[in-house]
């Protein structure tokens, strides 16, 4: 399915398969949209499930159909926005009760982790390219996760295009439903998040189906990490590629770490948060991590903060003046705006607070790692990132807050 073309078809209800209507699939903004005469005979503000056959796509099955614009006059215009899209050559899916092994879904995000860029050895004569299959099994949850990167030719008359693809593939042993399948993919984008910086849309979600045997499309507007604007920590997945299984077991194994991580993640699919907001957000992050791994049983960030005291120091580069001020800061900082202390005095500047909130973000992403005895490369490189970005922010902070009237 190719967004920037139209498709033409038919579409009809479930229950009125009789009754067919010609309709039209156009994108807009990555939300697939169908434009058509059918439409319901009762008020309603959205279709659970529409069928439809199109040219060049085949069989469609639309679910969860809102309708985001409507006209009556001498005809009935509808567009809907369907939130599912299964398509298939094959037959028509049977997308409510539909369950499968094997899903894979193309996200190119992969390919810039790997970092290899194909050229053509002249002398040789030869292309030279990357290739590879790594799989990783999770142990408990009968899943096994392969990462592939390949190479896809296309062709015309005067040239020859070869482009780097990247996939992540899943298999399984008991058969899930989709929304199963979506969940599964959203962690890894999570673990994708926290270990290389950021995702895109996937380029094509497809899944092996039981009946036929066949690869069927999904397609759905990917909303969460692929929007993902703010960087985090960037590896090369080679050098991380030993420590990959552990981070996988753990962010679909370990429920006190996906819970963290769901936490952490937060800032980063959040869209337009304000400085105060991303930093509430990180402190709350920060306790929850805190209550679950510290040891401490009563809940109190002061103490949190100085528990792990050798963290903050060795991500933000703390003098000894800087750190006696630090915790308590940071709490008067966190009463303000949270509990509306408006009487709290020496709090933390809207810009403070962004950085702040970086810092505290790299502790806990540190400190997870930390948990699953990871290598050194990938704790040093919360160190170096940790060390730009904070220290580097303070430095900017200073220059633009400087008052040349006082």
């Amino acid at each position: 399915m190719k967004k920037d073309q139209k498709y033409y078809g038919e579409v009809w209800f479930v229950e009125r398969e009789n009754v067919k209507q010609f309709a039209i699939i156009s994108f807009k903004d990555d939300d697939l949209l169908l434009e058509t005469n059918l439409c319901s005979q009762k008020r309603v503000y959205k279709e659970p499930q529409i069928f439809g056959m199109f040219t060049g796509l085949g069989f469609i099955t639309f679910i969860d159909c809102r309708i985001s614009f409507s006209s009556s006059g001498i005809t009935e215009t509808r567009v809907y926005r369907p939130k599912f899209s299964f398509i298939s050559d094959q037959h028509q899916i049977d997308a409510i009760n539909l369950k499968f092994r094997e899903f894979s879904v193309i996200n190119d995000s992969i390919v810039d982790w790997v970092n290899h860029c194909a050229w053509y050895d002249t002398i040789e004569q030869k292309l030279l390219v990357k290739e590879f299959k790594d799989e990783f099994e999770v142990a408990g949850k009968e899943l096994i996760i392969t990462l592939n990167q390949y190479q896809q030719f296309s062709t015309q008359r005067k040239e020859l295009n070869i482009k780097n693809r990247g996939s992540i593939s899943f298999e399984l042993t008991t058969p899930i439903d989709f929304l199963e399948a979506v969940e599964l993919y959203n962690q890894f984008q999570k673990g994708l998040q926290l270990l290389f910086g950021g995702s895109k849309k996937f380029e094509r979600f497809s899944f092996k189906c039981l009946s036929c045997n066949q690869w069927q499309e999904v397609y759905y507007n990917d909303k969460k990490l692929s929007k993902s604007t703010h960087n985090y920590v960037h590896t090369e997945y080679e050098k991380v590629k030993s420590d990959l299984g552990t981070v996988l077991n753990a962010v679909y194994s370990n429920k006190k770490f996906q819970f963290c991580l769901d936490k952490l993640m937060e800032n980063f699919i959040s869209k337009q948060v304000s400085h105060n907001k991303r930093f509430t957000n990180s402190i709350a992050t920060y306790e929850a991590f805190s209550k679950l791994y510290s040891g401490i049983a009563k809940n109190n960030l002061g103490k949190y903060i100085k528990h792990y005291k050798r963290i903050f120091i060795l991500l933000g580069k703390f003098e000894d003046e800087e750190w006696k001020t630090f915790p308590n800061k940071v709490i008067r900082s966190r009463d303000y705006h949270i509990h509306s202390n408006l009487e709290n005095r020496n709090v933390y500047t809207e810009f403070e607070l962004l950085y702040i909130s970086f810092l505290f973000d790299f502790v806990v992403g540190y400190l997870l790692l930390e948990s699953l005895k990871v290598s050194n490369y990938l704790l040093e490189k919360f160190i170096m990132h940790s060390n730009n970005v904070f220290i580097d922010m303070k430095k900017t902070n200073r220059i633009l807050g400087f008052n040349p009237f006082k």
